[in-house]
């Protein structure tokens, strides 16, 4: 798991983060799901191998949604980068937490009658997964299972007959609305919706300075290990004060310096284009002079002007070139 993925675990393992993604992305931001009725489940989940062997899988966050009783298991997948496998992951994600739940039933039904066994009268609680994707490569892969495998020739009846799985699967970049966030969810992900263009973060941050100024130190570790700035992290780590951190300063110091060096890149590029336009201009024109001379049948003088720059620079003002 990658230092982008374990900060926004953190960050998003706050109940109220949590509810605020999902009330902002599902329900148009109606507080559909308060925070106080996530409670924490451990990421672990068991699972066994091709061979039967037990083995373990780690989702990045996951809640009970508990209204009176257990209602649900909510989880989030973080992906920054596209991935093929990603609706039977989902899928494997899900049924490993069915089992975990069979397993836990058939437990109690052994505490009190000894016996240990799953019943026609027992039931599971849904687990609903979304996958927030917050790459920036278009996701061009399959969001199904069923757009993962080869029907071929295959009968219609066994295309209706072979069970689907979907991906909820929503892009940090095209399909979430910030807008409909309450908390400060809505300044991380504008950032993560504008982190390849430093001007349009820029202007995000100035538009939004005092929500800035308010924010939590996990919601600035996101934005660091995001943007792949470490500067940005030593301007932050500098504008702290007091046990806060002053996020404009730190972004203000940080643009100022990224344009220092667009600038500086800038002026090289230049240097360099102009470089490349004299290198050409004087391959040109010493092509010109080596033409005039063949015509004239001065075949030593082609040899000379190789090396001699002076005899190059009489010639060049003889035939005006």
């Amino acid at each position: 798991m990658g230092k982008k993925d374990i900060t926004l675990n953190e960050f998003l393992g706050d109940p109220h983060i949590f509810a605020d993604l999902l009330n902002g992305c599902f329900f148009r931001g109606r507080q559909e799901i308060r925070p106080e009725e996530l409670l924490p489940m451990d990421s672990v989940q068991g699972t066994e191998s091709r061979s039967g062997k037990p083995g373990k899988r780690i989702r990045d966050t996951k809640k009970l949604f508990y209204r009176h009783r257990p209602a649900a298991v909510l989880a989030v997948e973080n992906q920054e980068n596209p991935d093929c496998r990603m609706p039977v992951r989902c899928m494997r994600y899900d049924a490993d937490e069915y089992e975990r739940q069979i397993k836990a039933i058939a437990a109690v039904h052994k505490e009190k009658t000894g016996l240990s066994r799953f019943g026609e009268e027992d039931r599971l609680i849904p687990v609903f997964t979304l996958v927030l994707y917050y790459g920036t490569a278009e996701w061009d892969y399959p969001d199904r299972l069923h757009d993962l495998l080869e029907f071929g020739g295959a009968a219609q009846w066994l295309l209706d007959m072979v069970p689907d799985y979907p991906l909820t699967r929503l892009s940090v970049r095209k399909d979430l609305d910030i807008e409909l966030f309450r908390t400060e969810l809505r300044e991380v992900m504008g950032i993560l919706q504008r982190v390849d263009d430093k001007a349009a973060m820029c202007a995000f941050v100035n538009a939004n300075r005092d929500a800035f100024t308010r924010m939590t130190e996990r919601g600035f570790a996101v934005i660091v290990n995001c943007t792949n700035s470490r500067r940005l992290e030593k301007y932050i780590r500098e504008n702290r004060e007091g046990g806060r951190i002053d996020m404009c300063r730190a972004f203000d110091e940080w643009m100022d310096d990224c344009r220092k060096e667009g600038i500086k890149i800038g002026e090289e590029r230049g240097e360099r284009r102009g470089e490349r336009r004299g290198m050409k201009k004087g391959e040109n024109r010493l092509a010109q002079l080596i033409q005039r001379l063949g015509e004239e049948e001065r075949f030593t003088d082609i040899l000379r002007v190789a090396e001699d720059a002076s005899l190059r620079s009489r010639l060049y003002r003889k035939y005006g070139l």
